[in-house]
């Protein structure tokens, strides 16, 4: 049991795949039989600036490798079964492809069918029978239906991994920012945080302290520090999980933190509550969202950073909402003459080269494992991705069900494992 600051398993980071993996590391100990301690610690619990409560809210497992297809079907059979505490709509995904993505997909089908994802391959043709919305079927080489997809609520989601770890005695520790990892002899034995204590209270509050520090990666000011020792130290900082590996002495220049923008806009005349996730040849998605629509884009042109400033706003034709969402809704879809930009906001993911994450122990260490940097796809792996991480950590490898999870080491023994659009 946890003395003080000390646990047997201490995790950085309590966003959807810190949570999971305390929550499956928790239950897998008790059907074991054993007792230990486990920690989360996270600067934000709320979430507020966290990526878990940023993103659109989709789930599939059309991706190009067996690792990825693997944990998202994992989850995907879990959500099935809590449906309704989740708000999970298995409404599919309706993808209209470009030449170059409806010759992947095509190549990808057989791979779907070896393991039994449901996914349907229509011609142009069949789009406007499909979807009566669209009005023009220019540039659009095919449209696929992934009917094992949907969507969930990410919040409820987040919430149900949580209470069922809390029910096991996990620990969730706010207003810590790890900012030091004591790891010698290919051990880590320590980490230390700044202790956000009482920020909030007072004119901007913990919510200003907290996208200081997310965004500058330090304090302006002197913070208290907090130590805590660590049996086992899990790295699931998620967009900042760089940034914490960086403690314990890997350098990933390479992991860019993107920005992705989101807006709700009214638009009555559009019903797609029929549907789930509806992707455009221009990279737009977009899905009903209560009475609106809910759309996302990330524009891939523009630099790096920890960046949550929301530039979408606006109505003028030089704004970058009507540039890079409402102008290819209206080209493509009837409904969208009349909108009203509701709301926005920006959140930031770990993007990697090969655009696949980690999960695994790491290199040169006895007891430091990870699973962070899945660019966009925390949400629809959460489930298989803590399931995964605590076979790893505790048996050595992940179950027969999800054994490509071992590809996503760092080692990347299978080679790299590139993905297209997160989404």
């Amino acid at each position: 049991m946890a003395m003080g600051n000390r646990f047997d398993f201490l995790f950085a980071g309590a966003g959807i795949l810190g949570s999971s993996a305390a929550c499956a590391l928790s239950m897998e100990l008790e059907r074991r039989g054993e007792k230990a301690s486990i920690g989360v610690l996270d600067l934000d619990l709320e979430g507020e600036h966290s990526s878990t409560l940023k993103n659109a809210g989709g789930v599939r497992a059309t991706w190009r490798n067996r690792a990825n297809i693997e944990l998202c079907k994992y989850s995907i059979d879990f959500y099935e079964t809590i449906s309704e505490i989740i708000q999970f709509r298995e409404l599919g995904y309706y993808w209209m492809h470009g030449s170059a993505s409806w010759k992947e997909i095509n190549e990808n089908h057989p791979l779907y069918v070896e393991y039994g994802l449901p996914v349907e391959l229509h011609a142009p043709g069949d789009v406007q029978r499909i979807i009566p919305l669209v009005s023009n079927t220019e540039d659009i080489d095919g449209l696929s239906i992934s009917r094992k997809a949907g969507l969930i609520d990410h919040y409820s989601l987040r919430e149900y991994y949580r209470g069922s770890a809390k029910a096991r005695g996990v620990k969730f520790i706010g207003g810590c920012f790890v900012n030091g990892v004591d790891a010698r002899d290919g051990k880590a034995r320590a980490v230390t945080a700044y202790d956000f204590g009482g920020l909030g209270k007072g004119p901007g509050g913990f919510s200003d302290a907290a996208k200081e520090i997310l965004t500058k990666g330090a304090p302006d000011g002197d913070l208290p520090m907090i130590e805590f020792e660590c049996g086992t130290f899990i790295n699931t900082a998620g967009a900042w999980a760089p940034a914490v590996a960086k403690l314990y002495g890997f350098q990933d220049d390479e992991i860019k933190p993107r920005r992705r923008q989101m807006v709700v806009m009214d638009a009555p005349d559009a019903d797609l509550s029929a549907y789930g996730m509806v992707i455009d040849t221009s990279d737009v998605y977009f899905h009903q969202e209560g009475t609106g629509i809910l759309a996302g884009y990330s524009n891939m042109d523009e630099p790096v950073g920890y960046n949550f400033d929301f530039s979408f706003g606006g109505m003028s034709e030089e704004s970058q909402f009507v540039k890079y969402i409402w102008e290819p809704l209206y080209r493509r879809m009837n409904g969208f003459e009349k909108v009203r930009l509701v709301r926005g906001w920006a959140g930031i993911y770990a993007e990697t080269p090969d655009r696949s994450g980690y999960l695994g122990k790491v290199p040169g260490y006895d007891n430091i494992y990870e699973c962070a940097a899945h660019t966009g796809r925390g949400l629809m792996i959460s489930y298989g991705a803590g399931v995964a991480l605590a076979d790893i950590i505790l048996d050595g490898k992940p179950r027969s069900e999800l054994k490509h999870a071992a590809d996503l080491s760092r080692e990347r023994k299978a080679g790299a494992l590139y993905e297209g659009l997160h989404l």
